[in-house]
């Protein structure tokens, strides 16, 4: 079909989740969702040509509809699910909603807050349909968020993690930024996609790089590695990510 995204296909360990973002996008009502988290990160990484560590739930941006039902509350409904914990087919399902802000919405915001609500906003806002398949799959035409909000939903996780994400989560988190930076940073690309997004997201994202990232460069090396499964060189995570934070600061 002219106009249609070129498919992306992912590793078959993925067909679980696409079937499962299928169902969640079946449900009655439904208004705009995007994808976030490491089902979008492993696509992104997918359509760069490279493979990626394994994810196990999916994680939604989308609107929120107060007072009516929000997204979680509907897709809970459609699936018999406990909406506080949301499962489809056994994968987990988060999902975030937000609204739209500007910097009056912002004014008094700690940098946590600001960075997780124009984070993901902004994510939800520049998200783009694709193609998501595993080999011999019915493809799945799904929003995702581009490289540049993902990397800043994944600065928040990296950045103001809770301590049991910390404890389990913050190697795969340092990962997928490490990822998306070396993969979509050449050109300035990246930077520029961030620097021109709303709500200061550009110092947000740099100040996190330097201090979860730059600040010790071996100790996120190190995490790193037993996320990926492959050894990383902690002067290798200090170039990618050291060019990167330079250029958002420019």
């Amino acid at each position: 079909m002219s106009g249609e995204p070129p498919p992306i296909l992912l590793p078959p360990s993925d067909g679980p989740l696409i079937e499962a973002a299928r169902a969640v996008l079946a449900t009655p009502g439904l208004p705009a969702v995007a994808l976030v988290g490491g089902l979008a990160v492993t696509a992104r990484v997918s359509a760069a040509g490279s493979v990626h560590r394994a994810t196990n739930d999916i994680d939604l941006v989308t609107v929120s509809r107060a007072p009516d039902p929000e997204v979680v509350e509907l897709v809970a409904a459609a699936q018999g699910s406990p909406p506080g914990h949301l499962a489809v087919d056994g994968v987990t399902v988060d999902v975030i909603p937000t609204a739209a802000i500007d910097d009056e919405d912002l004014e008094g915001q700690d940098d946590r807050n600001r960075l997780f609500l124009a984070g993901h906003r902004w994510a939800f806002e520049t998200a783009a349909e694709e193609q998501l398949s595993v080999s011999g799959g019915e493809p799945l035409y799904v929003r995702v968020a581009t490289p540049a909000g993902l990397v800043t939903a994944k600065c928040h996780a990296v950045g103001y993690p809770s301590s049991v994400r910390r404890a389990t989560k913050h190697g795969s988190d340092l990962l997928d930024v490490l990822r998306l930076v070396d993969l979509y940073g050449a050109g300035d690309a990246l930077a520029d996609a961030v620097r021109a997004a709303p709500g200061d997201l550009a110092r947000l994202v740099a100040d996190v790089c330097k201090r979860e990232i730059l600040a010790n460069p071996v100790r996120a090396a190190h995490a790193i590695t037993l996320a990926a499964l492959t050894p990383t060189e902690a002067d290798d995570v200090a170039d990618v990510i050291g060019a990167f934070v330079d250029d958002l600061r420019r």
